[in-house]
């Protein structure tokens, strides 16, 4: 009888499993994890600036075809940094000092041309999709406030978080499959340990 009971629970586990796997591949522009790309950093410089903490850094992703594909597809992208300076310490977590966010947007005009949405200085719009990333996001600036905030002597931790993510899908669709990751480019993070 146990045979007969599992028996009968074997063709339900392959139905879900369908299911499932129909609902994935019928998602439009959500490529597979295997397919996914990271964010690589470039040129990272912490400097004073006129009395500020400036991070500078560009990005550059590791492939531009998946989002093209994305973009094409009339798709919009969503590329958030954040910037964290901490104190390092040695046994507990770091503290935090500050902490900045800079994002923008990417995504296809009607007229065929790649567009980018930067913070403080509006649009930039090119037909060449690589030309568009190495001009607009090959250097970007994040503003951590006033350098007399370091103390000489210390040790400090800067913390830069990147994730390339698809805003418009929906929540619903991100809980329910919470497995499964929606992000145009895996999240990535890149840690600085510096002494002032």
């Amino acid at each position: 009888m146990p045979f007969l009971v599992a028996a009968g629970r074997a063709p339900r586990r392959f139905a879900v499993f369908a299911v499932l796997a129909l609902m994935l591949a019928a998602l439009p522009g959500v490529a597979p994890p295997a397919a996914a790309q990271e964010l690589l950093l470039t040129n990272l410089v912490l400097n004073n600036y006129e009395g500020r903490i400036r991070v500078r850094f560009g990005i550059e992703p590791s492939g531009l075809e998946q989002i093209r594909q994305a973009l094409d597809a009339g798709e919009r992208l969503n590329l958030r940094c954040k910037a964290r300076l901490a104190f390092k310490r040695d046994y507990v977590w770091d503290q935090n000092l500050v902490s900045a966010v800079w994002e923008s947007d990417l995504r296809r005009l009607k007229g065929g041309d790649y567009a980018v949405t930067l913070p403080g200085q509006g649009t930039v719009a090119d037909r060449d999709l690589a030309r568009l990333v190495r001009k607009s996001l090959g250097e970007i600036l994040i503003d951590l406030g006033s350098w007399d905030r370091l103390e000489r002597g210390v040790t400090y931790v800067l913390t830069l978080e990147l994730a390339l993510t698809r805003p418009d899908v929906s929540p619903w669709l991100k809980n329910s499959l919470f497995f499964w990751s929606f992000d145009a480019a895996r999240p990535v993070s890149y840690k600085l340990d510096f002494t002032y």
